[in-house]
């Protein structure tokens, strides 16, 4: 499975409104009365595939922990409030599952479309559904994205997600485009795989060699715990965080163009994900 080409944007907050107008310079698709969310979802994808071909059958994975946050906590407000009656399209566009569905018409698809949401490692289970449809169910091009919304308008935020370092939140958009085509790729995805505890991750981190390493932040608090060369570290410390930000670190992973790049998350629970990079 090749990475042919990736989009990221990662924003301090930024409306619906303004999204709306930058995806108008790049289609006519009317997502007037659509979510942050799915206006969010269509540019990237719109800016990931701008000048690339690809097939009917393209495969769509969407990653998200916290979805249409924001009109959900518009909504609830409604409901809350006696005078208040929740209007269709407010109802509507809490509905991560239409995503897809957008994306899938706007491109003229008729692919799978899948959205997948696991506490802090959705970006990490996109990512495997699709390695393995890959690799077992003869699926052969794919995009994923990984799409959150900045929390500033969520109060108390903090108090329910877990924000380890409690980072500025900001909007996140981050897209791969995939493919079997090794020619011309940014880098191959050449082994996932997901362990039970740290001490198994360990057995087969002593087994691979790799010369840059990036790390979720259950990861960086677990730092002691794992058996790896702490000077390979890439260090993506921005200030800054949003839902699905592992995606945003992979892809500046492979920016550092090292040949052979891992990535490693642990959630809360301290299962861990591996993910190994051939860069060409």
């Amino acid at each position: 499975m090749y990475i042919q080409k990736t989009f990221n944007e990662v924003n301090k907050y930024k409306s619906a409104k303004e999204y709306r107008k930058d995806l108008k310079e790049l289609s006519s698709v009317n997502l007037r009365r659509n979510s942050k969310f799915n206006v969010m979802a269509v540019y990237g994808v719109l800016k990931l595939l701008k000048e690339q071909d690809y097939s009917k059958d393209l495969n769509i994975y969407i990653a998200s922990e916290y979805g249409c946050i924001e009109d959900v906590n518009d909504v609830l407000e409604q409901i809350n409030h006696e005078s208040s009656i929740v209007m269709p399209f407010s109802f509507l566009n809490i509905n991560t599952n239409n995503t897809g569905y957008y994306i899938s018409q706007e491109l003229e698809t008729i692919g799978n479309n899948i959205n997948i949401t696991a506490e802090d490692v959705s970006f990490e289970k996109a990512l495997e559904l699709a390695y393995f449809d890959f690799k077992y169910n003869n699926i052969k091009e794919i995009i994923i994205g990984a799409i959150d919304e900045s929390l500033q308008n969520i109060p108390n935020h903090n108090s329910i997600i877990h924000n380890l370092e409690e980072k500025e939140t900001h909007d996140g958009n981050s897209w791969f485009y995939l493919n079997n085509k090794k020619e011309n790729s940014m880098a191959e995805v050449k082994y996932f795989k997901q362990f039970e505890n740290i001490e198994e991750l360990n057995k087969k981190l002593k087994t691979i060699d790799y010369d840059i390493v990036g790390l979720n932040q259950f990861t960086k608090q677990n730092i002691n715990n794992l058996d790896i060369n702490k000077e390979k570290i890439y260090d993506d410390s921005k200030d800054m965080f949003y839902g699905t930000s592992s995606a945003s670190s992979i892809i500046n992973l492979l920016n550092q163009k090292k040949k052979e790049s891992i990535y490693i998350s642990l959630d809360s629970k301290q299962r861990a994900y591996l993910i190994l990079f051939i860069i060409k």
